[in-house]
Formats: structure tokens, C-alpha cells, sequence
């Protein structure tokens, strides 16, 4: 089916102007948000004095008198048309010699196409004093009107529109094309007039369609309504109308014109995000996971699905349904009923269904329902027969799943609505999956902690470790909202990193309630096929600050010719890893040895990390993976920290199937660990990349880059300062543009980030005075700011900078500048 959504400003705007513009006695004026002039019509010229290039930009204040802008009138309009879609006025106004006239006016918003956020505003007025112009205006604007429509029908084609017209004294209709289409009606449909068209409105929602009629004529102007109609294939589609009335010489009403979007999927959208937004609330307030299952199943009736089923995991690899709901309550016995006939082995299941998803731990969808399918999915003849019984078009079941494990599945069915669920549908469905598996855990968790005094510690110790990482950028983000608050496009961009990092938090907050998160490694996993050789140089990547803080040698062995990929999250992969190397050097005297190999068989592949550090004692290596364990020298301080790093390295490599052992001929005689990782699932020959050859491997440490910050936002330039020194670099801050252009002959950096906004001289002049300096070795020059245009990446280009980055910058790319 066409998309019918498009939005008014998809079709061309030559007509619309030409219209506007042909309407020279109605003032069509737009404005912002603020109130200052966006455009301005020949009628506006005509009726109030001022020419456009007069007024573009201008405040519209203007046109109203110094009384009414006491009274605050102008902002009582805006706040009425917002309110009610429009604002209608009979008043005095201003033309331009400081004339008074009296007008009658309407106000109406503009709309953004994506999210219906109000942009700004449109005023029409018309010169009440000049009643003899109306019948000159209602000539050109009619004649405007049939010079446009050809060209004005294919565009409301092209936006899949359909535009309508009733003549209210002959009771007559006119469609254009569009309008017959998005009834699901043949093109030559002839069309409906009131009573007839009623008859194709939804039964529950033909008395709101009237209503509406009624209130356009009444009031003498147009309204909007939003209503269902009935398509003749038995589908719902949602239609949103919105009309204008027409007067005749005599001020009578004359014609009702109007316009139609679908909007079938914009209400389908927003009733799915109600029913997540309602799952979500139970879910938070979960105690009893059972029942407040029940409730979700139901919650997604009618909306979502027809009949919904949850199933919870049992011990044994079976399923135990906790919650069935259907719209139909004789058949919710039937469905009931049905689970006591699934065969209770998944094997014996071949196309699909709750247990397929069990076993898999991914979602299944069928968008359509044939007999084909079913007999396929559905061996047994007499379940086969219990399910068309039910009645199901569409099948979406998601798991619940949540570090790594699959708790149930949730399975909704469409029937007589025929809705087919979509990739989107999924998302959302595999959303609340996500979300319902997480409250389960944490309802068992929460009783597991009532068993145990020393939750609270753990908790409060756990969470302060794991949650310094999501609150940096939480912190960043806010510093940047409130240095650059009118950059509406990078305050989204902030707010939308907040909003992730604030869900970490919350994730974070949830997976900590039990020590037995970090002990046992409930941490939901993201494999994908990953090469095991790159995610160690990750990870060394990330400890090298370390590493080279102390003076360490660091050598890494890869296996020559030989497959290193397998099936991992390589994320928490590199994390284990780097907690690896960063105990490694931090338990290894200052120009100690690291050594990093990577082993391979048929079957599983090994890494171990070497160190000639402190080593351990013999009674502690059955300890060092226990929580909050800290293995030091006797002779030396504490090294600090929580002593979780080793217990989530454990946790992490279970999750992943595999194994970690620890190994140490005593205090003083170093220490090694070894990770153990099975391949996986077989490989496919064509995913997999050849590995990096062993002279592409980190063979040493580079010695540090010297780096010069400019910013005159101190915090900025320090902490950046401070991140640049933790990579291992030799840093240098300067706040004007005098100072660093004096640093870089001094301190002779290799790389300058230099901000544009300074308050001496900008970062274009600094540019320039650093390329022409004599006898200094010149640095590679990266502007830093805020700006991202075309443009400004042009000025930055010809002042001679060599890169030009956008804040805030990723890590990543600013230990790139190692290199």
C-alpha cells in the first residue's frame, strides 16, 4: 500500500505561492516562535503598507495596537491557536503610516513534517473596510485556483493526499483522485456527500465525523478531526481531515473544502508506545513477576495483538505459561488450554513457535499466517486445528532474554484486525521482552537480598566503581548544553546522550542489586563474529596509559597463519582483557614485562598475559576471582581499587563459555592468567577476515606526542588536557589566541587542537600567525569547535588548519593523534 503519511510540505510550493500571492486583499503573514516576520504576501503589502523586504525579520508586533500589546493579545492568540489549531479575531490593527483599520484575522500554527512540533505561525487578515473588494477577490483567488489545479493535483499525488470539496448548497461532493485511494476505493469511485460518506466511518466513529461537520458550519469555519474508516477488504485505516469553509457574495456558506492523510500508522505508533510505556510501569512496580505478567498480556489487547501468551523457562528446558489473555474471552478457555497440548520437547517443534525462541534466544515473525505455514510449523494435526480455531494472521514471539539467557518468551497473535507485524513491531515487541526479563531477575534478586546483610555494602562499593564510567559523559554532555544552549541541533545530540547514559545508569543500578551479578556474570551479551587478535590490541590500546605510566616492556605473540575468530561480545571481551593488563601493570614494578599470547585450536583459542610483577601467594590463587579480593606485596601499600576487576573477568569469560585460570610460583616470581574461549557455532569460510600478521602487532611503546589545547573555556580545556595526559601524551593549555601562538615557538608542539571562539583573536588568525613562523617545526594544526558547517570547514581549510573536528570528539579519534 503507498505510503500515505507525507506531510503538506512534500508537494512543491509553487502553487501554494502562487495562490498566496494571487490573494493580494488577504494579508498573509508567517512568524516564528518569536514572533519575528518569515514571509509576507502582495496582500500584505496591499493592506498594511509594508513592503517585504520591510518587514522580513521584523516583529510582528507591529501590526497590533499599543493597547492590545499592553493586554498581551498577541500572545493570548498564540497561545489559542496552539491550544485549538487556530485563533480567530476581529480587532483594530496598524498599517504602516500608523493608520488603524479594522480587520477580522486568523491564526494558525505551522506543524514540522517529522514530529507535528509547532515551528511558527500564520496570520490572514483581511481589510474589513473594504467590503467592495470582496467580490473582486473572490474572482482572482477562485481563477488563481483553477489555473493551479493540474499542477496542484500531482503534487498532493506525489504526498499521497487527498484533497475534497462539498458545495453545501447544492449537496454535492467533489474527490480529487487521492481522496478514493485512501478509502481503498477504485480511482473512478464517484464521491460521497455527508450522509453516504458517513457510511464508510468507522460505527464508533461516526458521530465525532458529525460532530465536527456540524461544528464547521455552525462556526462558520473549518475544523479537524481524526476518524477511522472501513475499507471494503474489512482493514481499519485511520484518517485525519482537516477542512475550511468557503462564504458566497451574500456571506453565506457556500463550500467546504478539505484535505485527508493517512495516518494509519502514526496511531498504530503511538498505541504500541502507550501499551510499552503502560508495560513499562508494571514492570517497575513488579513484586510478584507472575502476575504482573498477566497484566502485560493483557495490556496488549486490543491494540498490539488479539491474544497474547507468556511463557517462563523451567529448569528441566521446558516452558510453564504464566499468562494468556485474548480479546475474545470465550476463546481465552481454548487458548488456555492449548499449551497442554504443545509437544514439550523443542526438537520436536521443526518450524518454529515459543520453543524455537527458547532455544534460540531470537526472535521469529511471520508477517502472514498461510495454511502453508501452519502445516509446515504445525505437525500435529489437532494443535494445528486449536490454532486456526483462535484465529491468527501473524505470529511475533520475542524472548526475554538478559545476560546471556533466555527467561521466557512472550508470543503475540493478530487475527481478525489483520495487522502484520513489521521489523518495527519487533523492535518494540523484543523492547518490552528485554525490559520484562530484567524485572524478573531483579524480582528473584530482590528476594535474595532480604537473605543477606551485606548486599547493602556490595552494593554501594559495586556501584561506585561501575558507574563512573556512564557519568563522565552525563557530566560532559551537561557542560556542553550550557556552553553552546542556543545550538538547538548539538543540545538534541547532548540530551540524546544523556537520555543512553542515564539508561546505563538505571541498567547499571538494576544489575547491581545482587553480588551475584559479578560472581556468577548476569551481563547480557552482544556476540557477533569478532577476530580475537584484534579485540587484545583493543584492549592494550586502552591499558597502554598504563603500561607506559610505568615503564613497562610490552610483547605480544600471535599465531602465524591461523583463524583467530570466534563468537564473542568483543566489547566485554577487550574489557577482560584490559583488566588483565592494567593488574599486570599495576602489581609489576616500575620497567617490568608484560607478555600477551594468543594461542589456537581446533576447538577453543587461548590467551595468556604474563607478568614478572608481585606475583601470588600459593593460599591466595583459589581466591583472587572471589569479589572484592585485592592481592598485594606485603611490603607495599595498596595499590587501591574495589578488587572486583578479576571477579568480572571471571564472570565475563563464563558468560562466554569459557575459563579463566590463575598461575604463580609464589610472591616475587610474577604471575599469569589464562583465558580460555571456545570458538563457537561452525564458521562460515566467506565471514571470516584473514588475521593480522605478527609484525602488525603493538611490538613497543612510542614515546609520548606532545600536544597544545586552546580553549578559553578553562574546565574544557583542562579536562581535555587531562584526558590527552591519561593516553600517554605530553600536554600543553593555553586560553588566548596570543599565548598559543608564544607556546608553539616555546613549547614546539606536534599537534595543536586549537578552539576558533577566542577572546583576543579567533582560531582562524592563530592558524595564520603558526604557519608563518620561521624556524619552528610546524605542527599539524585541528580546529576544535562547535561549528560543523560546509563552510566553516572551509574557513578552517583556508587558514591552514589541517583537520577540522567537530566537539565533543570521540576518544577514540584523540588517541588516534598518538599515531
Amino acid at each position: 500500500m503507498p505510503d500515505r503519511t507525507r506531510s503538506a510540505s512534500s508537494v512543491s510550493e509553487d502553487p501554494y505561492r502562487q495562490i498566496v500571492q494571487s490573494a493580494v486583499d488577504f494579508a498573509v503573514v508567517s512568524y516564528d516562535l518569536n514572533g519575528d516576520v518569515t514571509s509576507w504576501n502582495e496582500g500584505a503589502r496591499r493592506v498594511l503598507g509594508w513592503s517585504e523586504q520591510e518587514m522580513l525579520g521584523q516583529p510582528v508586533r507591529r501590526l497590533f495596537t499599543p493597547e492590545d500589546l499592553d493586554q498581551g493579545v498577541l500572545e493570548q492568540e498564540m497561545a489559542t491557536a496552539e491550544r485549538q489549531g487556530r485563533a480567530m479575531d476581529e480587532r483594530w490593527h496598524m498599517r504602516k503610516g500608523g493608520e488603524r483599520f479594522w480587520a477580522s484575522g486568523e491564526l494558525m500554527p505551522l506543524r514540522d513534517d517529522e514530529d507535528g512540533r509547532i515551528t511558527g505561525f500564520v496570520k490572514i487578515l483581511c481589510d474589513r473596510t473594504h467590503q467592495q473588494r470582496r467580490d473582486a477577490q473572490m474572482s482572482e483567488l477562485n481563477e488563481a485556483l483553477r489555473a493551479t489545479e493540474a499542477r496542484l493535483q500531482m503534487a498532493l499525488d506525489v504526498g499521497g493526499m487527498g484533497v475534497w470539496q462539498c458545495d453545501l448548497k447544492k449537496k454535492t461532493a467533489q474527490w480529487w483522485p487521492g481522496m478514493a485511494a485512501l478509502h481503498g476505493l477504485e480511482a473512478d469511485t464517484p464521491a460521497l456527500y455527508r450522509d453516504e460518506y458517513v457510511k464508510l466511518v468507522h460505527p464508533q466513529d461516526r458521530h465525532a465525523v458529525a460532530q465536527a461537520l456540524q461544528r464547521a458550519v455552525t462556526n462558520k469555519c473549518g475544523d479537524q478531526v481524526e476518524y477511522r474508516v472501513l475499507w471494503p477488504d474489512g482493514s481499519v485505516h485511520w484518517l485525519e481531515s482537516r477542512s475550511k469553509m468557503l462564504m458566497d457574495l451574500q456571506g453565506e456558506l457556500w463550500r467546504m473544502s478539505g484535505v485527508c492523510l493517512d495516518v494509519t500508522q502514526r496511531k498504530q505508533t503511538e498505541r504500541d508506545l502507550k501499551f510499552l510505556a503502560a508495560a513499562s510501569d508494571e514492570l517497575a512496580r513488579l513484586d510478584d513477576y507472575e502476575h504482573t505478567l498477566e497484566k502485560i498480556a493483557r495490556l496488549a489487547l486490543p491494540h498490539f495483538a488479539e491474544w497474547c501468551l507468556v511463557d517462563i523457562a523451567t529448569d528441566q528446558g521446558g516452558l510453564e505459561r504464566v499468562a494468556v489473555a485474548h480479546a475474545d474471552p470465550a476463546k481465552e478457555v481454548t487458548a488456555r488450554a492449548l499449551h497442554g497440548r504443545i509437544p514439550q520437547q523443542p526438537g520436536r517443534i521443526s518450524g518454529g513457535g515459543p520453543f524455537n525462541v527458547l532455544r534460540t534466544g531470537r526472535s521469529e515473525r511471520t508477517a502472514e499466517v498461510t495454511d502453508k505455514k501452519m502445516e509446515d510449523s504445525v505437525p500435529d494435526p489437532a494443535y494445528r486445528a486449536a490454532l486456526r480455531e483462535l484465529g491468527m494472521s501473524s505470529y511475533l514471539g520475542v524472548p526475554m532474554n538478559v545476560r546471556g539467557r533466555t527467561l521466557g518468551v512472550i508470543s503475540f497473535m493478530s487475527a481478525q484486525s489483520g495487522r502484520r507485524y513489521t521489523a518495527q513491531d519487533q523492535e518494540l515487541a523484543e523492547d518490552l521482552g528485554r525490559r520484562a526479563a530484567v524485572a524478573i531477575e531483579n524480582s528473584k534478586l530482590i528476594r535474595a537480598l532480604k537473605d543477606s546483610d551485606r548486599a547493602k555494602d556490595v552494593f554501594l562499593a559495586t556501584l561506585a566503581h561501575e558507574l563512573r564510567n556512564p557519568l563522565a559523559p552525563v557530566w560532559n554532555g551537561l557542560s556542553i548544553i550550557k556552553r553552546m544552549p542556543q545550538d538547538a541541533t548539538r543540545v538534541a545530540q547532548m540530551a540524546d546522550m544523556i537520555e543512553r547514559q542515564v539508561g546505563q545508569l538505571a541498567r547499571l543500578v538494576d544489575d547491581l542489586l545482587d553480588v551475584s551479578r559479578i560472581t556468577t556474570g548476569k551481563i547480557e551479551l552482544k556476540k557477533e563474529w569478532t577476530d580475537l587478535v584484534t579485540v587484545v590490541n583493543s584492549a592494550i590500546e586502552t591499558s597502554r596509559p598504563h603500561i607506559e605510566a610505568a615503564h613497562h616492556q610490552l610483547s605480544l605473540h600471535l599465531p602465524e597463519d591461523e583463524s583467530t575468530e570466534l563468537e564473542a561480545d568483543p566489547v566485554r571481551l577487550a574489557q577482560v582483557f584490559s583488566n588483565l593488563l592494567n593488574n599486570a601493570a599495576k602489581y609489576t614494578r616500575p620497567g617490568g614485562r608484560i607478555e600477551v599470547e594468543v594461542q589456537t585450536s581446533p576447538e577453543q583459542l587461548s590467551v595468556r598475559v604474563r607478568d614478572n610483577g608481585a606475583g601470588i601467594a600459593p593460599q591466595m590463587l583459589d581466591k583472587v576471582f572471589s569479589l572484592f579480593t585485592q592481592v598485594t606485596h606485603p611490603s607495599e601499600r595498596s595499590q587501591g581499587g574495589l578488587g572486583i576487576g578479576l571477579s568480572l573477568v571471571d564472570g565475563l569469560v563464563r558468560l562466554h563459555g569459557g575459563s579463566v585460570e590463575a598461575r604463580s610460583e609464589g610472591l616475587d616470581q610474577g604471575s599469569e592468567f589464562i583465558v580460555r574461549l571456545p570458538r563457537g557455532r561452525a564458521q562460515d569460510a566467506s565471514r571470516q577476515a584473514a588475521a593480522p600478521a605478527p609484525g602488525q602487532a603493538a611490538a613497543g611503546i612510542s614515546g609520548p606526542r606532545r600536544i597544545l589545547v586552546v580553549d578559553d573555556n578553562q574546565d574544557a580545556a583542562n579536562t581535555l588536557a587531562d584526558l590527552l595526559q591519561i593516553m600517554g601524551m605530553e600536554v600543553a593549555v593555553a586560553h588566548d589566541g596570543r599565548s598559543a601562538v608564544s607556546q608553539v615557538a616555546g613549547f614546539a608542539p606536534q599537534v595543536v587542537l586549537l578552539d576558533i571562539g577566542l577572546p583576543d583573536i579567533n582560531g582562524y588568525e592563530v592558524a595564520r600567525r603558526i604557519r608563518k613562523l620561521e624556524g619552528v617545526a610546524q605542527p599539524r594544526l585541528v580546529a576544535l569547535t562547535g561549528w560543523g558547517q560546509d563552510q566553516d570547514k572551509k574557513l578552517a581549510e583556508a587558514a591552514g588548519f589541517d583537520d577540522h573536528w567537530t566537539k565533543p570528539v570521540d576518544p577514540a579519534r584523540l588517541e588516534g593523534l598518538a599515531v
